[in-house]
C-alpha cells in the first residue's frame, strides 16, 4: 500500500517534518502547532504510520538537494465554509491540472503532481500563476523556495500530507460529484492527472481572468477578501472608509467616482447617496488619510504583512516590504535562520533577524534584495513575531550539536594539547589527568573554546558540562599557596586513529 504513496509524495531524502499540535485554532480556524524538522530518511514504518493515522502526521519538503521537485502545492488558507467542490469547478472552468485535497483543518491543497522531477522554480512559477488566476494569490505555494542552501544545513519547508489515516481521517481529495476519493481512487486520479514537463511547462494562464478575479487591485488583502466573501451590512461605513483609501491612492483622479461605483458593486444592501458624500467629504478635508485597520470588518481578515508588500496597501509612500516566508530555525550553535525574503533564500543570524538594520544589511549582500528599514516596533509586531510564531524548527546534524561540540572542545583542550607534567601546571592554563580523572580551571577551558568560535556563554557553558556523563565534580584543589576552583571529569581516551585538526592558537604554557 504505501509504495505507490511514497512514490507520488517522493521528496527530500535527508529530513522529514512533524506538526505537533495544540489543540488550539486561530481566529481563521487553522488548527496551531508546533512545527519541527527532522534530519532523518523517511523509514517505511513513518509511511505507514502515517495512512494508519498516527499522531503526528507525515510531512515531505517537496524539494530535494538537486532542487527538483515532482509535486508541488497551493496551501488555500481559508477554513471555515470553504466550499471544495466551488473550487473544484474553477480549477476545470480554467482546465488547469489540479487535483483538490482537503486539508487537515478544512482548507484546501492544490497538488500539481509530476511523472518526472522537474525544478523547483518551473513548479512554483507554474503554482503562482494558477493560484492568482483562481484567486488565491496570497496563498503559500510549495515549494517554498526554488533553491535550498544544502550545504549551510538547509532543508526547505515540508507540508503534511493527505490521506492521515486513510478514508478515517479528513485529509483525502475528491471524485468529480464531490465525494470523497479512497486511498485507491486517489492513485487513479493520480494516474489521470499527473504531468510531464513538457506539459507543465505549456500551462498557460489568462492574465485578463487573473486582473478580473481582484476587484482592488495592488490593494490591501482585505479589501480584496471581503469583495469576494460580501462586506456585510453592519460595518458597511468603516468598510467604504477603507475603500475610499485605496482609490484616493490608486485612482486619485477619479477616485470619488470609484467609490460611488463599489458601493453599488459591494455593500449589501449600498449606503445612502448622502452618507456617502458626507464620507468623500470628510476624507477630501482632511488630505492623506491612512487605513483603520483595527475597526470591523477589516480588522477580522487583516493581513498586516502581506498588505505591506502591496503597492496601495498600508505601506502607501513608503518603500516596498517585499514578500517574506516562512523562517526556518537551526539549534545549532551558534543559532541559524533560514528565510525567502523576495524569493531569495538568505542565511540569517539572530542579531540580523532581531534588527531591522542589520536584516536590510544581510538581504541585500546575500540575496540581492531591497528591504526598507521599518521602526523597530513595526518591525518586531507586523514582521517578526509573526515568522517567529510560525517558524519550522530543524535539530542540527550531531556533529552540530551543541553537546557535541563541547565534548569535542573538551577533548581537544585535556587530550589534543600537550598536557600538566603535574597538578602545578593547572595555574598555567593546562589539564591535569590523575587516576582516570581530568582537572581544570574553568575559565581557561572557556578561554579556548571562545578561541575556538565556541559562542554560548560561561555560565551556560558551565551548565552543560555539568549534564555531561564525563562531569564528575567541582573541587577546590591545593596548588601551592592557591587553591583554584577546578572543573573534574572523567579522562577522555585519546584516539589511536585521529584525524587531521587545524591547530590552535595557543600554546598551553
Amino acid at each position: 500500500m504505501i509504495d505507490k504513496f511514497k512514490e507520488i509524495f517522493e521528496g527530500n531524502k535527508s529530513a522529514y517534518g512533524q506538526l505537533i499540535l495544540t489543540g488550539e485554532t486561530t481566529d481563521k480556524g487553522k488548527a496551531k502547532g508546533k512545527a519541527f524538522i527532522k534530519r532523518e530518511t523517511i523509514q517505511d514504518h513513518l509511511w505507514q504510520d502515517h495512512l494508519d493515522g498516527k499522531d503526528p502526521a507525515l510531512g515531505v519538503i517537496p524539494i530535494n538537494e538537486q532542487n527538483m521537485c515532482r509535486w508541488g502545492c497551493v496551501d488555500v488558507d481559508e477554513y471555515i465554509g470553504l466550499d471544495h467542490l466551488s473550487i473544484m469547478r474553477q480549477v476545470k472552468g480554467f482546465n488547469f491540472p489540479l487535483v483538490t485535497f482537503r486539508s487537515k483543518s478544512g482548507g484546501a491543497h492544490l497538488f500539481l503532481f509530476t511523472k518526472e522531477f522537474i525544478t523547483a522554480g518551473l513548479m512554483q512559477s507554474k503554482l503562482k500563476a494558477m493560484s492568482e488566476a483562481l484567486g488565491f494569490g496570497g496563498s503559500e505555494i510549495f515549494p517554498k523556495q526554488t533553491e535550498i542552501l544544502v550545504e549551510r544545513g538547509d532543508t526547505g519547508n515540508f507540508l503534511n500530507l493527505p490521506y492521515h489515516g486513510g478514508m478515517r481521517g479528513l485529509r483525502y481529495t475528491f471524485k468529480a460529484g464531490g465525494e470523497a476519493a479512497s486511498l485507491d481512487e486517489f492513485y487513479e486520479i493520480y494516474e489521470e492527472w499527473a504531468q510531464t514537463k513538457e506539459q507543465v511547462e505549456a500551462i498557460k494562464v489568462d492574465k485578463e481572468k487573473i486582473q478580473n478575479n481582484e476587484a482592488f487591485k495592488d490593494g490591501p488583502p482585505c479589501l480584496n477578501k471581503l469583495a469576494e466573501d460580501g462586506f456585510g451590512e453592519g460595518s458597511r461605513n468603516n468598510a467604504l472608509y477603507n475603500v475610499a483609501i485605496y482609490h484616493k491612492q490608486a485612482h486619485p483622479d477619479n477616485w470619488e467616482d470609484k467609490v460611488m461605483e463599489d458601493n453599488n458593486k459591494h455593500m449589501s444592501p449600498p449606503l445612502g447617496f448622502q452618507e456617502v458624500k458626507a464620507l468623500l467629504a470628510s476624507i477630501g478635508k482632511r488630505g492623506y488619510d491612512k487605513y483603520r485597520c483595527k475597526d470591523q470588518p477589516i480588522c477580522g481578515v487583516c493581513n498586516a504583512a502581506k498588505c505591506r508588500t502591496k503597492k496601495f496597501g498600508v505601506g502607501f509612500e513608503e518603500e516596498q516590504m517585499p514578500e517574506l516566508g516562512q523562517l526556518t530555525k537551526i539549534n545549532s550553535n551558534p543559532t541559524q535562520y533560514f528565510l525567502d525574503i523576495g524569493g531569495s533564500r538568505v542565511e540569517l543570524n539572530k542579531e540580523q533577524l532581531h534588527n531591522p538594520n542589520l536584516f536590510s544589511i544581510e538581504a541585500m549582500d546575500k540575496g540581492g534584495v531591497v528591504v526598507p528599514i521599518p521602526k523597530p516596533k513595526d518591525w518586531r509586531e507586523i514582521y517578526l513575531k509573526p515568522l517567529i510564531n510560525t517558524q519550522q524548527i530543524i535539530e542540527p546534524l550531531e556533529s552540530l550539536n551543541p553537546t557535541n561540540q563541547l565534548e569535542n572542545l573538551l577533548y581537544d583542550f585535556t587530550v589534543h594539547r600537550a598536557q600538566a607534567r603535574n597538578k602545578e601546571d593547572i595555574m598555567n592554563k593546562a589539564a591535569w589527568t590523575d587516576e582516570g580523572f581530568t582537572y581544570f580551571r574553568m575559565e581557561d577551558f572557556y578561554a579556548f573554546a571562545k578561541r575556538n568560535n565556541w559562542e554560548m556563554d560561561k555560565i551556560k557553558t558551565g551548565n552543560l558540562i555539568k549534564q555531561l556523563d564525563l562531569f564528575n565534580d567541582e573541587v577546590r584543589m591545593q596548588i601551592g599557596k592557591q587553591t583554584p576552583r577546578c572543573i573534574k571529569i572523567k579522562a577522555m581516551v585519546k584516539h589511536e586513529i585521529e584525524s587531521t585538526t587545524l591547530p590552535y592558537d595557543e600554546a598551553p604554557f
